[in-house]
């Protein structure tokens, strides 16, 4: 009898630690949300939808606030709110974002996995591997040079991206064709 229940407990916490591995804890972040889209797809640790303060509990002090946006140069990341103060969309730094880059807002690149296992690091390459071809393209002339910019739509999320489309040197540093300068990620059909 002793061991029957010795297994019996035994099973039970393996249950219970293989559910809270997996994410079946509590439920009360995200399995219980209705406004997360797909969530295998999303990596980041703040999703769209979150409320202003879960961005500052997990991020920390933005380096520029207003009421639609937080910057976080620190994570290579800004965060733009609707009027409920809910997450609503991102954009992220890409390695040639540099070419942008001002005094007050100087990026630095997170390895971190965006969406679809992405980072600031992916290229155009990269980006068209895993998301496939572009529902759009169109070249863009922000400065004196064009740019390629790609937008996908998968899984609920529209992934707005804007390349280096020949190779560049920006104050020492050379960015290859189809660095990224920019992703933004927001929800869409």
């Amino acid at each position: 009898m002793f061991k029957v229940l010795a297994r019996f407990f035994t099973f039970v916490l393996i249950a219970l630690a293989l559910g809270l591995l997996v994410g079946c804890g509590d439920g009360s972040r995200d399995s219980a949300r209705s406004d997360t889209v797909s969530s295998g797809s999303w990596q980041y640790p703040v999703k769209l939808g979150d409320r202003r303060e879960e961005v500052h509990r997990v991020l920390g002090n933005a380096s520029r606030i207003t009421t639609e946006l937080e910057e976080y140069p620190e994570s290579g990341v800004t965060i733009w709110f609707n009027r409920e103060n809910l997450v609503m969309k991102f954009n992220f730094a890409g390695e040639a974002s540099a070419i942008y880059a001002s005094a007050s807002y100087d990026p630095i690149i997170s390895k971190q996995q965006i969406v679809f296992g992405l980072t600031g690091y992916a290229d155009e390459a990269g980006f068209r591997r895993v998301l496939g071809v572009p529902v759009k393209e169109s070249y863009e002339r922000a400065t004196n040079v064009r740019e390629l910019q790609c937008v996908w739509k998968k899984d609920g999320y529209v992934v707005d991206a804007l390349f280096v489309v020949a190779g560049r040197n920006y104050e020492g540093k050379t960015f290859s064709k189809g660095s990224l300068i920019w992703v933004e990620v927001f929800r869409g059909l």
